[in-house]
């Protein structure tokens, strides 16, 4: 047998897409609660999410480009918070793999995610490293 594993068939460049996403309320209050965050006042008063409302959409992206991937467990993430992301505002998430490696027998898979408000200015920088299963 031949064929390339799923893992040293995704090129280190693949792009992950973007995916849009609008902060309305709802959205936002979900996420304050699952998250348990207790700064009411910035989502009140105002009108701000909780810094890290677009990170779970990040496993997300992930699934939708890499179809054979069966679970990714996160060995790592960084995350860099440069503006606050409003309620009502259209943001968009794009990323891409920028690295993998094999590691004591196990795939890594290496992405860094920018997400980006309606003018384009960036409003998180993410780098994360997954175990990647198939």
């Amino acid at each position: 047998m031949n064929e390339k594993s799923d893992f040293e068939a995704i090129p280190v460049g693949l792009d992950l897409g973007t995916l849009e996403m609008t902060l309305d309320e709802k959205t936002v209050n979900d996420r304050a609660r699952l998250v348990q965050w207790g700064s009411r006042e910035l989502i009140d008063k105002l009108h701000l999410a909780p810094p890290g409302v677009a990170i779970d959409q990040h496993a997300r992206m992930k699934f939708m480009r890499l179809p054979d991937l069966r679970a990714a467990f996160s060995a790592k993430s960084e995350h860099e918070f440069l503006k606050p992301m409003k309620i009502g505002s259209k943001i968009f998430i794009r990323g891409k793999i920028v690295d993998k490696y094999v590691k004591r027998g196990r795939n890594y898979v290496v992405s860094e995610l920018e997400t980006v408000d309606e003018a384009g200015e960036v409003l998180l920088r993410s780098r994360e490293t997954g175990v990647h299963v198939e």
